[in-house]
Parts: C-alpha cells; structure tokens; sequence
C-alpha cells in the first residue's frame, strides 16, 4: 500500500516579531490569537482563492512560528512566503530536519495512502492545487472570513454570498486497478467532476473526487478514464469561520 511521504517532515521556521503577523495576513485562517505551544491549520490562496498551499502553523514561543506540511517539499512555500515580507520583522529558512522542529499533530499524519483518502485529507499536488478553492475540498472550516483581508478573500467570500460554489469533496471507489489520477469523472461522457486521488485498497480502488453537487447526489453511470465508479460518498460539506449563520451554506 503506498505511504504518504515524507520523513523528515518538510518544515519552515520564522524568527522575529512580525512572523505570526504575516502568516496571519496572507493565510486563510485567524492566527493572532495562537498562543505559544499551540498549532493550526491554514492555507494559502491566489487571487481567484485558488490554493496554492497547506501547511501546519505552530506557534513555538514568542517570535518563533513553524509551517510544516508531511507531504511537500519547504522550498515552494518559502518562496510564497519571502514574496509577501516586505518591511516587516521576518526571517526565515528551511529546517527540514531540525531537531528542535515541532512534530506534526497526528490528525495531520497517516500510516498510508488508503488512510489519508477515506479520511478525506488533502495532499498537495492532488486536492490541494490551483484548480479547486478551500471550500471543494471540504476545507471551508480553515477559512475565516471576517479576520480581515487575505489574498482570495474577497472571492472567497463572494461565492458564499452569492451560493456559488458547484463542486463538494467525495469518497469514490470502484473495482479492478486503480485509475490513474488528474482526470475527469464523466458521465454519459459530460465532464462532472475530477479524480484527485486513487490507491488499491485490497478489493478494488478507493479515491477522493470533487465532483459537482448534483453528481455526488446522483452517482449513478458515473466513471473516470473508462474505469466505472461504483461507491460515491460525498463528505459533510463545513462553514467558513467568522460568518453569521445568516449567511447561508456552502
């Protein structure tokens, strides 16, 4: 069964007054109120609140703040990182490896591929990429969306005003060898949705897919490559933080 890399955990440390400040302001989640010993997970968006990165922030001591994420590699959110310090009091380099780097909670960390899919957690290269916004992988509930500006914020927010959102995160699996992944799922050869994730499971295959609303309703005749889908289980959709319930669902 394929593990989820890697050890050492791949982790950023940053020094200096401003560390938690940044990551606060560029990230999707509320961090100022992270308090020493303690840890959270955020996101990083563009523009259009596509995501770019996932990682694990934890709060050291006073002027120490780690990101760390078990399955990419430091360098790539560094340099997302270095773009967004400007004047502020931040220093920063990659400790994969360090002995004083924190450990990655276990809810973060599976024994294996199969694991992480049928709990629903993201990978970077697969849920976690530019195609899809925190809200189709069922990542609503790391977003806050009234802790102030962050970039994709606003785009964010506009498809919760205006229900925007058209896809969901949902379990699927079929039998026979896994597919490969990165391709849509269709149907009567309609493109419904997206396979992000397959590994054999010992019967068959299981994966991750974020497929239109509709799609994981109605899952019938549905398939991936030519590789028929025989289980869909959509995963309970969540709401972003710092929202009235006034605002509505997902």
């Amino acid at each position: 069964m394929n593990s989820v890399p890697a050890t050492p955990t791949p982790a950023l440390r940053l020094r200096g007054r401003d560390a938690l400040e940044v990551l606060h302001r560029i990230s999707t989640q509320s961090l100022m109120d992270l308090a020493p010993g303690d840890g959270r997970a955020t996101m990083f968006c563009d523009f259009r609140g596509r995501l770019l990165h996932r990682a694990w922030v934890a709060h050291a001591e006073a002027g120490i703040v780690w990101l760390l994420r078990a399955d990419a590699p430091a360098a790539d959110l560094a340099a997302f990182v270095d773009r967004s310090v400007f004047r502020e009091d931040v220093k920063f380099d990659d400790a994969t490896g360090a002995a004083e780097a924190p450990a990655l909670p276990a809810a973060e960390r599976f024994a294996n591929e199969l694991d992480r899919i049928l709990s629903g957690a993201p990978r970077h290269g697969h849920e976690i990429a530019e195609e899809f916004t925190p809200f189709e992988i069922g990542r609503s509930h790391e977003v806050h969306l009234s802790k102030g500006c962050f970039t994709g914020q606003e785009a964010l927010m506009r498809l919760m005003t205006y229900k925007s959102v058209r896809r969901r995160l949902a379990l699927v699996a079929g039998t026979g060898a896994a597919p490969e992944v990165a391709i849509d799922v269709t149907r009567d050869e309609a493109r419904v949705g997206r396979l992000t994730s397959a590994t054999p499971d010992g019967a068959g295959w299981t994966g991750l897919a974020v497929l239109a609303h509709a799609t994981a309703e109605q899952p019938e005749g549905l398939e991936c490559g030519g590789v028929p889908i025989t289980r869909v289980d959509a995963f309970p959709l969540t709401r972003p933080l710092g929202l009235p319930e006034s605002t509505g669902t997902i």
